[in-house]
């Protein structure tokens, strides 16, 4: 039988300390060239010996690390800031004054990400992305503990078993459209599941299908199946399997369904995933032909519900989506063309907007940049329309539906308008070029008027507030909260480590960590609500795998701001709950810790939440103790 259990070195470490946790070359010289490179000469060092330390030693390396870690934040900090006045929101402060290229970027080379090279899979994630934000936090938990095999594990194994990769990668066999269509349950079935999507669908690629035009094109198929294209055949069968997953996984999931039932749900789910795969190629989704982006859109919301740990795979699909529609005309308004009729017009308008915010979505979960760039599109919003309101053949749209009444197409523009900006501060905190202050307030300002400019009906109200407005309206307005917490985090943590030597950086501190405060309250809020007869426990799988990544940036910025709180206080007698932010922190962090430890068995992501809080939290307590 293979060993589980972790064998010690068998070899004698050659690298030094750095390069081995960075898995980097290392020449092995005192200082080596990779520590000179990056700017840690001052650390690098190699293992004495082969033995376990002494425990003093090993509680002086972390004294060591600890003040390096001080002094790495410190470093981000550009000599220049001690010179400088706290600035209105209108004054751009001078990052680069005196300071050549490559001194910037030694300066700051914690924002360019982080790459981890094997020879079986490497990868890279922006400085952004809640794993590089713990790079540090992470090393720390190195010294203290030898329980764990790190906290950053493998990427997830071969390809060919990653969510999303199947439509690339499968070894399926081709079929013909008669065998995909004998794959469908009976018409009953279908009838049934259909009907279940469409009076309780709430996921983004709800409004890319009309619902009567989808009922004209549903009937046509029932006559005539084999007339009808293999794409439309893709969102039939999306729409089976994701109803059927749900089912299985909500009110109570199979508990609640006898066992033929259950076996029968889990054939459909399976079954209609692979006949999805098969339909996009032998339809060639590459050329674009009708219904192909509806299509592929299906094919990626099953994927994203159908599995955890799945946004790597997911990326890949999103960016074949994305050049498809290029390829297809989706940026530019259907308006510039006479031949588009008013109904694809705004069908197409509808999908854009939705592919606009999976692009944005998926590059943020794996850290990468997004795909759409803006200033190259032009496409409207959609209207406030319901469904009821036009169809295809309709030859003018009617007057919008006052703000007033909400619709889905209401939710869609206002939490894309949200997105789009979050999409404009990825740009710039991942930018190469020098960040100016000045541009980062005037995002933060675009970003608080898209998000405070929406009707009063999507405003955050809480939980016990919305029991008569429905399950629908209450989690979009939780999502347009969670995606401005999220912007606002990801904004102002590039100058939340300035501010603890600059005042002039002072309200990204606070905007920074009060947005991570308010997430996780949000996190508290929901996994309650998400409990056996509360209101949102059919929605449980949706709501909590949506905005896990928010959560999970949330509660790396509260760690990583604590864990600066406990290095840099340090003073005799003062308590690190005298400050009122840092109280909340670990009343939060706690919270959340309760959270993530009951997924961390379906997570790989909540296995690192947990580990880390509990260090930084550990942290914490020493700290007190020692007082």
């Amino acid at each position: 039988a293979r060993l589980l259990a972790r064998r010690g070195r068998e070899k004698p470490q050659l690298s030094c300390n750095f390069c081995r946790r960075r898995k980097l070359r290392c020449d092995r010289k005192q200082p080596c060239d990779s520590c000179i490179r990056l700017g840690q000469a001052s650390i690098c060092s190699f293992p004495a010996s082969q033995a376990s330390p002494a425990k003093g030693a090993t509680q002086n390396q972390l004294q060591e690390r600890i003040e390096h870690l001080e002094s790495l934040v410190r470093s981000l900090v550009p000599k220049q800031e001690e010179q400088s006045d706290v600035p209105t929101i209108g004054t751009v402060p001078d990052f680069g004054s005196g300071t050549t290229t490559t001194d910037f970027r030694d300066n700051l080379a914690s924002d360019f990400g982080r790459i981890n090279l094997q020879s079986q899979d490497s990868s890279y994630v922006e400085s952004d992305h809640w794993s590089a934000i713990l790079d540090e936090i992470s090393d720390l938990k190195d010294m203290v503990s030898d329980q764990t095999n790190g906290l950053h594990g493998d990427s997830g194994g071969d390809l060919t078993s990653m969510p999303g990769t199947d439509l690339f990668l499968s070894s399926l066999y081709p079929t013909t459209k008669m065998e995909v269509i004998a794959a469908l349950p009976p018409r009953i079935v279908v009838d049934s599941l259909v009907t279940k999507y469409f009076e309780s669908a709430d996921m983004p690629v709800t409004l890319i299908l009309h619902r009567k035009v989808f009922l004209k094109q549903y009937e046509a198929f029932w006559n005539d199946p084999l007339a009808t294209s293999v794409m439309w055949l893709t969102i039939l069968f999306g729409m089976l399997s994701m109803v059927a997953y749900t089912t299985l996984l909500s009110n109570g999931g199979p508990d609640e369904l006898d066992e033929q039932s259950t076996a029968e749900y889990k054939h459909i789910v399976t079954t209609s995933r692979v006949k999805m795969i098969q339909c996009l190629r032998q339809g060639n989704y590459l050329k674009g032909m009708p219904h192909t982006i509806e299509a592929l859109l299906f094919m990626l919301q099953v994927e994203y519900i159908q599995g955890e740990d799945r946004q790597q795979g997911c990326w890949y699909l999103v960016g074949t989506i994305v050049r498809v529609a290029l390829k297809m005309g989706y940026h530019r308004d259907g308006s510039h063309f006479p031949e588009m009729s008013i109904y694809e017009q705004e069908m197409r308008r509808r999908t854009w907007y939705i592919l606009m915010q999976f692009d944005i979505a998926s590059a943020s979960q794996v850290g990468l940049p997004r795909i759409i760039k803006q200033a190259q599109c032009d496409t409207a919003e959609p209207s406030n329309l319901l469904d009821d309101d036009f169809d295809d053949i309709t030859t003018a749209l009617p007057s919008l539906r006052p703000e007033t009444e909400h619709t889905l197409s209401q939710f869609l523009v206002y939490k894309t308008r949200i997105v789009s900006v979050y999409g404009m501060i990825c740009d710039f905190t991942t930018s190469s070029q020098q960040r100016d202050y000045g541009e980062a307030m005037r995002l933060d300002a675009l970003l608080k008027s898209a998000y405070t400019n929406k009707p009063s009906i999507l405003e955050l109200r809480p939980m016990q507030s919305s029991i008569t407005d429905g399950t629908d309206l209450a989690t979009r307005r939780l999502y347009m909260a969670m995606s401005f917490y999220h912007a606002q985090m990801t904004l102002h943590r590039k100058f939340m480590i300035h501010a603890k030597t600059n005042s002039k950086y002072a309200l990204s501190l606070t905007e920074c960590v009060d947005a991570a405060l308010a997430a996780l309250q949000l996190q508290s809020e929901l996994f309650e609500q998400c409990q056996p007869g509360r209101m949102l426990y059919a929605h449980r799988w949706k709501i909590l795998s949506l905005i896990q990544s928010e959560f999970l940036l949330a509660t790396t910025i509260l760690c990583f701001n604590l864990n600066d709180d406990v290095v840099h206080t340090r003073r005799p007698n003062v308590s690190l709950y005298s400050d009122e932010k840092c109280q909340q922190s670990v009343e939060a962090l706690r919270a959340s810790l309760d959270i993530w430890e009951q997924q961390q068995d379906i997570s790989k992501e909540a296995r690192t939440a947990v580990q880390v809080i509990s260090v930084v939290l550990s942290k914490a307590q020493e700290y007190e103790e020692s007082r």
